[in-house]
């Protein structure tokens, strides 16, 4: 898969692990993305190793998933977390997590599928008239409403759903991103005081 927004291919190996990689890409908190992170730890006296599927750096941290299917987290597993997080502590992330299909709303990857789409426009023209029109509009706005004040039709809407990775606009959970969908405008004045 293609990161727009950091501009590298990242590769995965399931249909879980594109799902958590595309929610995981659009967080307005990722800074990057690493796949398949090897992790090295003791066992039993022995040398093991374990392949993280993702490592997210966020400003506040790295945090290292593993991304299995519920019927595949077992004791195994969470041992070997918790003996990567003892040994080697942040030296390597600052969080070790299990994603499942649990964690994840259709409503989210979606979602995620769609910004991941349009910010591959690589409308920054679009993006900026966006943005400036968000500042004049109020704390809490439909997509409607913005792709009305900016005069731009489909385009207006792709770049703003675009620029929800960059946290301009907030999607709250489990809203889908329609034309009726009300967005968080954190580029609003208001918001920004």
């Amino acid at each position: 898969m293609v990161d727009p927004f950091r501009r590298r291919s990242i590769w995965f190996e399931s249909d879980l692990e594109e799902s958590a990689l595309v929610v995981l890409l659009t967080l307005a908190e990722t800074q990057e993305i690493r796949e398949q992170q090897k992790a090295e730890y003791i066992q039993h006296g022995k040398k093991r190793k374990h392949y993280f599927d993702f490592v997210q750096r966020q400003a506040s941290g790295r945090i290292a998933y593993a991304v299995k299917y519920e019927q595949d987290v077992d004791d195994d597993l969470r041992e070997t977390l918790r003996l990567i997080s003892e040994q080697q502590g942040d030296r390597f992330a600052d969080e070790f997590r299990i994603l499942t299909e649990k964690d994840l709303t259709l409503a989210q990857i979606e979602n995620a599928r769609e910004i991941l789409a349009y910010a591959s426009d690589f409308d920054f023209e679009g993006q900026a008239l966006v943005t400036a029109a968000l500042q004049g509009l109020p704390a809490r706005v439909l997509l409607a409403d913005v792709v009305r004040v900016t005069g731009l039709g489909e385009r207006g809407r792709r770049a703003a759903v675009a620029l929800v990775q960059k946290g301009l606009l907030k999607v709250p959970a489990n809203v889908r991103l329609t034309d009726n969908a009300l967005l968080v405008n954190r580029a609003a004045r208001e918001n920004r005081r």
